[in-house]
């Protein structure tokens, strides 16, 4: 009997931990991959060439004298510092994707003329700096996660040999 309910309990934690794996772990393919399809291209049009946005804090203070910086592909094609408003303007841009940066934060964008942008495309790009707090422990993301598996895997585990050792005998008089 005593081994029946280790197994159990034993069974129980795998399954728990099997639980807690995120799925990429088992799927086919570099997780590079997955994640470079979630990146998002926001569309903002151009205003006679010219890119307009706002630099703000991970609270959404503006941020006045930050650098701006825009690139196409792997080379900047513009620098340019947000004046105390957080605004920011660069000009002589064509079409295209390209990259902006400031502080620690980047964005890519896909330029459109005037002409035609789509309905959904904004006039301006917003860019967040700074760090975002997130409700996460010291164990980073998943770090509750694994402290309350781990819990789990435990409880499972002891009661697994709590009810191995539990003697059905009756008590002696």
């Amino acid at each position: 009997m005593k081994k029946i309910g280790v197994l159990k309990g034993a069974a129980l934690g795998l399954a728990c931990m099997g639980m807690m794996i995120p799925q990429q772990t088992f799927a086919a393919g570099p997780v590079t991959a997955q994640v470079a399809s979630k990146v998002q291209i926001a569309d903002v049009t151009l205003t006679k060439g010219t890119l307009s946005g706002k630099v703000v804090d991970a609270q959404g203070q503006v941020v006045g004298g930050s650098v701006v910086k825009v690139s196409l592909g792997n080379q900047e094609v513009a620098t340019t510092v947000t004046n105390k408003e957080g605004e920011f303007a660069v000009g002589n841009l064509n079409t295209g994707i390209y990259q902006v940066a400031a502080g620690d934060s980047r964005a890519s964008v896909r330029l459109w003329d005037a002409q035609v942008a789509p309905p959904s495309a904004k006039s301006n790009v917003l860019i967040v700096t700074g760090s975002t707090v997130r409700a996460q422990g010291p164990l980073g993301t998943n770090g509750t996660l694994l402290i309350v598996g781990g819990g789990i895997i435990i409880a499972g585990t002891t009661i697994a040999i709590i009810e191995s050792n539990d003697d059905d005998a009756p008590a002696s008089p």
